[in-house]
Protein backbone atom coordinates (compact mmCIF):
# COMPACT_ATOMS: atom_id res chain seq x y z
CA UNK A 1 0.00 0.00 0.00
CA UNK A 2 1.06 3.32 -0.22
CA UNK A 3 1.31 6.75 2.35
CA UNK A 4 0.17 9.70 1.82
CA UNK A 5 2.90 11.15 4.03
CA UNK A 6 6.11 12.42 3.15
CA UNK A 7 5.39 11.89 -0.49
CA UNK A 8 6.07 14.48 -3.16
CA UNK A 9 3.22 13.86 -5.24
CA UNK A 10 0.60 13.59 -2.24
CA UNK A 11 -1.30 16.12 -4.32
CA UNK A 12 -1.45 14.18 -7.32
CA UNK A 13 -2.13 11.04 -5.68
CA UNK A 14 -4.59 12.35 -3.82
CA UNK A 15 -6.39 13.84 -7.12
CA UNK A 16 -6.21 10.67 -8.04
CA UNK A 17 -8.01 8.78 -5.38
CA UNK A 18 -10.92 11.54 -5.37
CA UNK A 19 -10.96 10.24 -9.06
CA UNK A 20 -11.44 6.94 -8.29
CA UNK A 21 -13.90 7.31 -5.70
CA UNK A 22 -15.82 8.97 -8.18
CA UNK A 23 -15.75 6.79 -10.67
CA UNK A 24 -17.22 3.84 -8.32
CA UNK A 25 -19.73 6.17 -6.62
CA UNK A 26 -20.87 5.94 -10.43
CA UNK A 27 -20.74 1.99 -10.24
CA UNK A 28 -23.76 1.99 -7.32
CA UNK A 29 -26.94 2.24 -6.89
CA UNK A 30 -28.00 5.10 -5.24
CA UNK A 31 -29.37 3.54 -2.50
CA UNK A 32 -30.58 6.27 0.63
CA UNK A 33 -29.21 4.20 3.11
CA UNK A 34 -26.12 3.46 1.60
CA UNK A 35 -22.82 6.10 3.35
CA UNK A 36 -20.17 6.26 0.88
CA UNK A 37 -16.37 7.34 2.02
CA UNK A 38 -12.91 7.95 0.86
CA UNK A 39 -10.54 6.88 3.05
CA UNK A 40 -6.69 6.96 2.56
CA UNK A 41 -3.93 4.61 3.69
CA UNK A 42 -3.92 5.90 7.41
CA UNK A 43 -8.02 5.59 7.60
CA UNK A 44 -8.81 9.71 7.16
CA UNK A 45 -11.59 10.49 5.86
CA UNK A 46 -10.91 12.01 2.33
CA UNK A 47 -14.31 12.77 1.14
CA UNK A 48 -17.90 11.27 1.25
CA UNK A 49 -21.19 11.32 -0.33
CA UNK A 50 -23.47 13.86 1.45
CA UNK A 51 -25.29 11.32 3.83
CA UNK A 52 -21.75 10.93 4.99
CA UNK A 53 -20.85 14.44 4.93
CA UNK A 54 -24.28 15.22 7.26
CA UNK A 55 -23.49 12.46 9.82
CA UNK A 56 -20.03 13.94 10.59
CA UNK A 57 -21.92 17.40 11.03
CA UNK A 58 -24.45 15.64 13.36
CA UNK A 59 -21.13 14.12 15.19
CA UNK A 60 -19.05 17.25 15.22
CA UNK A 61 -16.57 16.54 13.38
CA UNK A 62 -14.91 18.00 10.31
CA UNK A 63 -16.40 17.75 6.91
CA UNK A 64 -13.24 16.20 6.11
CA UNK A 65 -9.94 14.91 6.67
CA UNK A 66 -11.00 13.30 9.69
CA UNK A 67 -9.86 9.76 11.01
CA UNK A 68 -12.85 6.98 10.46
CA UNK A 69 -11.71 5.84 14.03
CA UNK A 70 -13.45 9.39 15.70
CA UNK A 71 -16.48 8.50 14.06
CA UNK A 72 -16.82 5.08 15.01
CA UNK A 73 -17.80 3.76 18.15
CA UNK A 74 -14.19 2.56 19.70
CA UNK A 75 -14.63 -1.55 20.43
CA UNK A 76 -16.25 -1.83 17.07
CA UNK A 77 -13.71 -0.24 15.08
CA UNK A 78 -10.51 -2.08 16.99
CA UNK A 79 -13.00 -4.91 16.68
CA UNK A 80 -14.29 -5.11 13.31
CA UNK A 81 -13.55 -1.89 10.98
CA UNK A 82 -10.03 -1.62 11.92
CA UNK A 83 -9.12 -5.35 10.65
CA UNK A 84 -11.15 -5.00 7.67
CA UNK A 85 -9.89 -2.04 6.13
CA UNK A 86 -5.99 -3.27 6.45
CA UNK A 87 -7.48 -6.44 4.95
CA UNK A 88 -9.00 -3.94 2.30
CA UNK A 89 -5.28 -1.89 1.93
CA UNK A 90 -4.00 -5.17 1.81
CA UNK A 91 -5.73 -6.14 -1.31
CA UNK A 92 -8.65 -7.97 -0.39
CA UNK A 93 -12.49 -6.79 -0.83
CA UNK A 94 -14.14 -7.09 2.40
CA UNK A 95 -18.31 -7.34 2.83
CA UNK A 96 -19.27 -8.06 6.59
CA UNK A 97 -22.72 -8.02 8.02
CA UNK A 98 -20.98 -7.28 11.89
CA UNK A 99 -23.46 -4.15 12.49
CA UNK A 100 -21.04 -0.86 13.96
CA UNK A 101 -22.46 1.82 15.72
CA UNK A 102 -21.16 5.59 15.26
CA UNK A 103 -20.67 7.25 18.69
CA UNK A 104 -22.74 9.80 18.69
CA UNK A 105 -25.87 8.16 16.81
CA UNK A 106 -25.82 4.87 19.18
CA UNK A 107 -29.49 4.34 17.74
CA UNK A 108 -28.08 3.75 14.07
CA UNK A 109 -26.43 0.59 12.77
CA UNK A 110 -24.12 -0.19 9.97
CA UNK A 111 -22.96 -2.75 7.54
CA UNK A 112 -20.21 -1.86 6.11
CA UNK A 113 -17.84 -3.30 2.94
CA UNK A 114 -14.64 -2.17 1.88
CA UNK A 115 -13.27 -1.75 -1.36
CA UNK A 116 -9.47 -1.05 -2.67
CA UNK A 117 -8.47 1.51 -4.50
CA UNK A 118 -5.26 1.16 -6.75
CA UNK A 119 -2.92 3.38 -9.06
CA UNK A 120 -1.07 2.74 -11.84
CA UNK A 121 1.01 -0.18 -10.98
CA UNK A 122 -2.41 -1.86 -9.03
CA UNK A 123 -0.53 -0.94 -5.63
CA UNK A 124 -3.29 0.17 -3.44
CA UNK A 125 -3.29 3.68 -1.83
CA UNK A 126 -6.88 3.84 -0.57
CA UNK A 127 -10.55 2.44 0.45
CA UNK A 128 -13.66 2.97 -1.00
CA UNK A 129 -15.96 1.93 2.09
CA UNK A 130 -19.72 1.38 2.08
CA UNK A 131 -21.46 1.82 5.56
CA UNK A 132 -24.95 0.33 4.86
CA UNK A 133 -27.83 1.39 7.19
CA UNK A 134 -29.45 -1.49 8.22
CA UNK A 135 -30.83 0.63 11.67
CA UNK A 136 -34.63 -0.45 11.17
CA UNK A 137 -34.04 -3.74 10.85
CA UNK A 138 -31.83 -3.75 13.88
CA UNK A 139 -33.91 -1.67 16.08
CA UNK A 140 -37.28 -4.03 15.11
CA UNK A 141 -35.20 -7.31 15.75
CA UNK A 142 -34.13 -5.92 19.29
CA UNK A 143 -37.77 -5.12 19.87
CA UNK A 144 -38.86 -8.70 18.76
CA UNK A 145 -36.35 -9.70 20.93
CA UNK A 146 -37.14 -7.56 24.00
CA UNK A 147 -41.20 -8.74 23.08
CA UNK A 148 -39.99 -12.27 23.56
CA UNK A 149 -38.31 -11.83 27.10
CA UNK A 150 -41.13 -9.47 28.48
CA UNK A 151 -44.02 -9.81 30.27
CA UNK A 152 -46.55 -7.25 28.61
CA UNK A 153 -48.13 -6.19 31.35
CA UNK A 154 -45.51 -5.34 34.02
CA UNK A 155 -42.57 -5.09 31.16
CA UNK A 156 -40.21 -7.24 33.67
CA UNK A 157 -38.88 -10.34 32.33
CA UNK A 158 -41.17 -13.51 31.50
CA UNK A 159 -40.35 -17.00 32.99
CA UNK A 160 -38.48 -17.83 29.44
CA UNK A 161 -36.15 -15.06 30.07
CA UNK A 162 -35.58 -15.39 33.73
CA UNK A 163 -35.40 -19.85 33.26
CA UNK A 164 -32.53 -18.73 30.64
CA UNK A 165 -30.77 -16.54 32.85
CA UNK A 166 -30.97 -19.47 36.03
CA UNK A 167 -29.20 -21.73 33.69
CA UNK A 168 -26.40 -19.14 33.21
CA UNK A 169 -26.49 -18.22 36.47
CA UNK A 170 -26.42 -22.49 37.82
CA UNK A 171 -23.26 -22.74 35.32
CA UNK A 172 -21.67 -19.87 37.11
CA UNK A 173 -21.92 -21.30 40.68
CA UNK A 174 -21.02 -24.68 39.36
CA UNK A 175 -17.31 -23.25 38.22
CA UNK A 176 -16.78 -20.51 41.10
CA UNK A 177 -18.02 -23.28 43.66
CA UNK A 178 -20.37 -20.25 44.93
CA UNK A 179 -24.31 -20.22 45.18
CA UNK A 180 -28.03 -18.66 44.42
CA UNK A 181 -31.16 -18.40 45.78
CA UNK A 182 -34.80 -18.44 43.90
CA UNK A 183 -37.78 -16.62 45.52
CA UNK A 184 -41.28 -16.85 44.74
CA UNK A 185 -43.88 -14.16 45.78
CA UNK A 186 -47.18 -14.80 45.27
CA UNK A 187 -49.50 -11.80 45.56
CA UNK A 188 -52.35 -13.18 48.24
CA UNK A 189 -56.33 -13.23 47.63
CA UNK A 190 -55.65 -11.31 44.22
CA UNK A 191 -58.42 -13.69 42.32
CA UNK A 192 -60.82 -11.70 45.06
CA UNK A 193 -59.42 -7.96 43.72
CA UNK A 194 -60.49 -9.17 40.41
CA UNK A 195 -63.64 -10.22 41.29
CA UNK A 196 -64.67 -7.32 43.36
CA UNK A 197 -63.19 -4.79 41.16
CA UNK A 198 -63.09 -6.17 37.18
CA UNK A 199 -59.69 -7.30 35.37
CA UNK A 200 -59.26 -3.54 34.56
CA UNK A 201 -58.18 -2.97 38.43
CA UNK A 202 -56.48 -5.98 38.93
CA UNK A 203 -54.01 -5.28 35.72
CA UNK A 204 -53.50 -1.96 37.92
CA UNK A 205 -52.36 -3.65 40.82
CA UNK A 206 -50.46 -6.10 38.94
CA UNK A 207 -48.23 -3.18 37.67
CA UNK A 208 -47.71 -1.08 41.09
CA UNK A 209 -46.77 -4.32 42.58
CA UNK A 210 -44.06 -4.77 40.23
CA UNK A 211 -43.12 -1.51 40.54
CA UNK A 212 -42.67 -2.02 43.89
CA UNK A 213 -40.98 -5.32 44.16
CA UNK A 214 -38.50 -3.68 41.29
CA UNK A 215 -38.04 -0.79 43.37
CA UNK A 216 -36.85 -2.51 46.05
CA UNK A 217 -33.98 -5.16 44.35
CA UNK A 218 -30.55 -4.41 45.04
CA UNK A 219 -27.62 -5.20 43.23
CA UNK A 220 -27.36 -8.80 41.94
CA UNK A 221 -30.96 -9.38 42.24
CA UNK A 222 -33.23 -10.06 39.37
CA UNK A 223 -37.24 -10.00 39.25
CA UNK A 224 -39.45 -11.42 36.85
CA UNK A 225 -43.22 -12.42 36.21
CA UNK A 226 -43.81 -16.21 35.52
CA UNK A 227 -47.31 -16.05 36.12
CA UNK A 228 -50.85 -14.48 37.03
CA UNK A 229 -49.93 -13.41 40.34
CA UNK A 230 -46.38 -14.99 40.55
CA UNK A 231 -43.48 -13.55 40.76
CA UNK A 232 -39.87 -15.36 40.99
CA UNK A 233 -36.42 -13.51 42.02
CA UNK A 234 -32.76 -14.86 41.80
CA UNK A 235 -30.36 -13.54 43.78
CA UNK A 236 -26.52 -14.32 42.71
CA UNK A 237 -25.65 -14.97 46.55
CA UNK A 238 -26.52 -18.60 48.70
CA UNK A 239 -28.88 -16.79 51.13
CA UNK A 240 -28.44 -17.64 54.79
CA UNK A 241 -30.78 -17.38 57.55
CA UNK A 242 -30.76 -14.29 58.63
CA UNK A 243 -30.43 -12.59 55.06
CA UNK A 244 -33.39 -14.51 54.48
CA UNK A 245 -35.35 -12.97 57.26
CA UNK A 246 -34.08 -9.38 56.25
CA UNK A 247 -34.81 -10.11 52.52
CA UNK A 248 -38.20 -11.49 53.28
CA UNK A 249 -39.04 -7.98 55.97
CA UNK A 250 -37.55 -6.20 53.04
CA UNK A 251 -40.09 -7.42 50.25
CA UNK A 252 -42.81 -7.36 52.82
CA UNK A 253 -42.29 -4.14 53.93
CA UNK A 254 -41.79 -2.90 49.60
CA UNK A 255 -45.70 -4.23 49.03
CA UNK A 256 -47.62 -3.40 52.54
CA UNK A 257 -49.16 -0.11 51.96
CA UNK A 258 -52.27 -0.15 50.30
CA UNK A 259 -52.20 0.66 46.85
CA UNK A 260 -54.71 3.02 45.76
CA UNK A 261 -57.04 1.94 42.32
CA UNK A 262 -59.18 3.80 40.02
CA UNK A 263 -62.12 5.33 42.05
CA UNK A 264 -60.28 6.13 45.02
CA UNK A 265 -60.51 2.85 46.27
CA UNK A 266 -58.10 1.22 48.04
CA UNK A 267 -57.23 -2.30 47.59
CA UNK A 268 -54.58 -4.30 50.72
CA UNK A 269 -51.78 -6.60 49.77
CA UNK A 270 -50.60 -9.52 51.44
CA UNK A 271 -47.82 -11.99 50.03
CA UNK A 272 -46.45 -15.15 50.78
CA UNK A 273 -42.68 -15.56 50.17
CA UNK A 274 -40.86 -19.33 49.63
CA UNK A 275 -36.88 -19.29 49.25
CA UNK A 276 -34.72 -22.40 48.31
CA UNK A 277 -31.07 -22.31 48.06
CA UNK A 278 -28.56 -23.63 45.60
CA UNK A 279 -27.26 -26.10 46.07
CA UNK A 280 -28.68 -27.00 49.73
CA UNK A 281 -32.04 -27.23 48.69
CA UNK A 282 -31.54 -28.67 45.19
CA UNK A 283 -29.25 -29.79 42.29
CA UNK A 284 -31.38 -29.06 39.50
CA UNK A 285 -33.20 -25.91 38.82
CA UNK A 286 -36.65 -27.82 38.62
CA UNK A 287 -35.60 -28.89 42.31
CA UNK A 288 -34.94 -25.62 43.59
CA UNK A 289 -37.93 -24.23 42.18
CA UNK A 290 -39.95 -26.56 43.62
CA UNK A 291 -39.24 -26.41 47.17
CA UNK A 292 -39.27 -22.46 46.63
CA UNK A 293 -42.95 -23.20 45.34
CA UNK A 294 -43.78 -25.89 47.74
CA UNK A 295 -42.76 -22.96 50.67
CA UNK A 296 -44.06 -20.41 49.02
CA UNK A 297 -47.06 -22.07 49.52
CA UNK A 298 -46.79 -22.98 53.24
CA UNK A 299 -46.15 -19.67 53.85
CA UNK A 300 -49.60 -18.86 52.07
CA UNK A 301 -51.66 -21.14 54.26
CA UNK A 302 -49.28 -21.37 57.71
CA UNK A 303 -49.49 -25.10 57.71
CA UNK A 304 -50.22 -26.61 61.49
CA UNK A 305 -46.79 -28.30 60.71
CA UNK A 306 -44.88 -24.65 60.86
CA UNK A 307 -43.59 -25.10 57.06
CA UNK A 308 -42.27 -21.18 56.22
CA UNK A 309 -40.46 -19.77 53.87
CA UNK A 310 -37.34 -20.97 55.75
CA UNK A 311 -38.54 -24.32 56.54
CA UNK A 312 -36.21 -27.00 54.81
CA UNK A 313 -38.43 -29.21 52.59
CA UNK A 314 -37.10 -32.60 50.35
CA UNK A 315 -38.91 -32.43 46.76
CA UNK A 316 -39.32 -35.72 47.16
CA UNK A 317 -41.88 -35.39 49.91
CA UNK A 318 -44.16 -34.24 47.22
CA UNK A 319 -44.54 -37.91 46.23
Amino acid sequence: MTSLQGSSNVDLLVSHLHHKFQEMLSVFDGDPRDYFVLLDSASVCLSGNKLFTDLLIRCNLPRNNVGIHLLIEELDYEDHLLPAIDQCLDGATVKSNQSITVKEARNKFFDYSCYPIRIAGGEVAGVFLILHDVSRSKVAERKLRQLAHLDPLTQLPNLRFIDFQLRKIQAQSARDGTGFSVVFIDFDRFKKVNDENGHSVGDQVLIEFARRLRSKLRGGEYISRIGGDEFLVVIREALDESQKQSLTRRLRLATRAPMTVAGGKKVDIDISIGIAVWPIDGHTLEDLKTVADMRMYADKSQAPSGLSCLTPIDPADED
